[in-house]
């Protein structure tokens, strides 16, 4: 029997953050056995290789050999993630997509027109598996990034054919339990062990902010290919609001006077006293937040298939792990052997559970401050216009190398030429300003920053979006802000969405950061924004759709009964009717009724 150590392995890991919040990041890794991956010809039906995925989900991978997925990256994300009091995002972001759904690949195809035609082909077919809206991808929405420096797919298995990187995004397209229930189909449990047996959608989503990843790669040696998949579910879970309503079920009731804590920073005398909203001492543990328990480990031959991992700090939290089977429960503390994180092997078939202690949850470990910080909005803008500003800062104290990733609908029209460049020093005081046509000219750059690649590809109406990339160094402690303007398009009738007057959504943007070899160390994405486009009255088409019914229903009904009916005289329609055989019946019923009162009379 094959390990399934080798082909499946899953991990916990915890970490409690101020204000009572808990990172959860649920991993899964899984690969197949080593196979034959040929290149599958959509014109022939021919592909050549053996099919045998072990742990690797069945379902998945003829969908990925049939439209030649060298590599596959999925993306649900929903919420806001908090920077300044979480840090850096899971796993530095290579996990983490944009609000809405994210979907990027590696396709091996022999021109672009075949790349595309698989890369519909597998929108619409994980649209369907995930119960998700991927089939409104098409050459609108499609792009093309030339600074791919995250996926790890640099091979063609056929050398007359190349690989197309393409990437799309619904940044308004909502996540719900109907995309975690095909997410779990995938696992070899189904949900219904290990660490996968906590995770239920109405527990799972409802947190500040969540996020699930598939991730997808194909790997080859002299000894052939496999393929390898990382699933992770990642979400912050506000415990406060958690307990609240496990215990009060979700009802706020007011604090009992022994329990009222006050915000020290305001005036507190015995008469008054502003309440501080966070709780310093709490116990509590995963059956609490989330419903459940872990189910034992995923796989009973391989102890060590599933881990637990949770970084704290021991001297102001206490953490114990109990056992729970039909005879008996145990529990036991649990300490960090670098002292700040906990790692656990659940081995046994039991329920386990972990609890966790502590008498101030302000003391948590340190936050780990991201490369630089990113802020992207709209400006000042009308009807019909409008303008983009983005604001990078290096907090650090290193020059820090970053590709700046923009794709714009097309009915926004960039004006290039009204790019800004600011550079901007600690104290707010700005030390150049450069346009875009000057820094093309590589005229007045500073030596402290400067865009050292640009490309730009603009959009074409109703067929591509715009696409802006930028290679950027960016000096310690400066601030580099980009402003352009845009002018917005009026839509055709059937192109605005039912909810138009709330706005457009537009996808964030991709900030990637490398190290000195140009390879991607953390990333991440800018807020979505919210573009107000010029909207017709919408209640015009309707009053003139109820006139136009309203005419056409009386003008063709008289017409209609003039063409089908005959207009008789009343004694001629009563002469018609006594003839009929309802009527000769009717006669002969009455004719017998008054027989039989004749004769009861008598």
């Amino acid at each position: 029997m094959v390990s399934a150590k080798r082909y499946y392995n899953e991990t916990l890991s915890l970490k409690p953050l101020p204000r009572n919040n808990l990172l959860a990041s649920f991993q899964f890794h899984m690969e197949s056995q080593p196979i034959e991956i040929g290149y599958f010809n959509a014109s022939t039906d021919i592909n050549v290789g053996e099919k045998h995925y072990t742990y690797f989900p069945r379902a998945l991978g003829p969908i990925l050999e049939s439209t030649n997925t060298r590599e596959l990256h999925l993306r649900f994300t929903q919420g806001w993630w908090d920077v300044e009091s979480w840090g850096r995002l899971p796993h530095n972001g290579m996990q983490s997509g944009g609000t809405g759904v994210e979907l990027w690949t590696v396709i091996e195809a022999p021109n672009l027109e075949a790349a595309k035609k698989s890369w519909f082909k597998l929108s619409k077919t994980l649209s369907g598996f995930f119960c998700a809206s991927l089939n409104f991808i098409d050459d609108s929405i499609t792009t093309f990034p030339r600074h791919a420096t995250h996926h790890q797919t640099r091979f063609a298995l056929s050398p007359e054919n190349k690989l197309y990187y393409l990437r799309a995004a619904l940044p308004s397209e909502p996540i719900c339990t109907e995309n975690l229930t095909p997410f779990l189909k995938l696992l070899p449990t189904r949900g219904k062990a290990g660490i996968s047996s906590l995770l239920d959608g109405h527990k799972v989503f409802d947190s500040l902010w969540h996020g699930m990843s598939i991730d997808v790669t194909t790997t080859c040696d002299f000894q052939g290919c496999n393929l390898e998949m990382d699933q992770a579910v990642n979400a912050v879970v506000d415990i406060t609001r958690s307990l609240r309503k496990e215990e009060e079920g979700g009802i706020p009731k007011p604090i009992p006077g022994d329990k009222l804590r006050c915000d020290e920073t305001k005036l507190t005398t015995s008469w008054l006293c502003f309440p501080s909203n966070d709780r310093t001492d709490i116990s509590w543990s995963l059956e609490k937040l989330y419903g459940r328990k872990i189910s034992g480990p995923a796989f009973i031959d391989d102890p060590e298939s599933t881990q637990i991992k949770i970084d704290i700090d021991p001297e102001y939290w206490k953490v114990q792990l109990s056992e729970e089977d039909d005879e008996k429960l145990l529990s036991w503390d649990v300490f960090g052997q670098n002292n700040t994180q906990i790692s656990e092997y659940i081995e046994k078939d039991k329920v386990y559970d972990v609890h966790f202690e502590s008498l101030d949850t302000r003391y948590t470990l340190p936050i780990e401050t991201p490369p630089i910080l990113v802020s992207r909005s709209l400006t000042g803008y009308s009807q019909d216009q409008g303008g983009f500003r983005t604001s990078f800062s290096n907090p650090t104290d290193k020059t820090i190398d970053f590709i700046y990733f923009e794709s714009l609908p097309w009915f926004m029209r960039l004006y290039l030429n009204t790019l800004n460049v600011e550079v901007q020093n600690s104290t707010g005081s700005y030390q150049n300003t450069n346009s875009f046509y000057g820094i093309l000219r590589k005229h007045q750059v500073t030596e402290s920053a400067y865009i050292k690649d640009r490309y730009y590809k603009p959009a074409v109406d109703r067929l591509r979006p715009s696409q802006l990339e930028f290679s950027i160094s960016l000096p310690p402690k400066l601030s580099l802000i980009l402003t352009y303007q845009f002018d917005k398009s009026l839509l055709l009738y059937h192109e605005y969405p039912p909810d138009a007057n709330h706005g457009f959504s537009i996808e964030p943007a991709v900030i990637t950061i490398l190290d000195e070899e140009q390879n991607a160390t953390y990333e991440f994405r800018t807020t979505s924004l919210l573009l107000t486009l010029p909207t017709p009255d919408f209640s015009m088409p309707y009053n003139v759709i109820i006139l136009t019914c309203t005419v056409m229903s009386l003008a063709f009904g008289s017409i209609f009964n003039l063409l089908t009916k005959k207009v008789i005289t009343e004694a001629e329609f009563e002469k018609i009717s006594s003839q009929s055989k309802i009527s000769k019946i009717v006669a002969g019923f009455k004719a017998k009724i008054q027989m039989v009162k004749s004769l009861i009379g008598r």
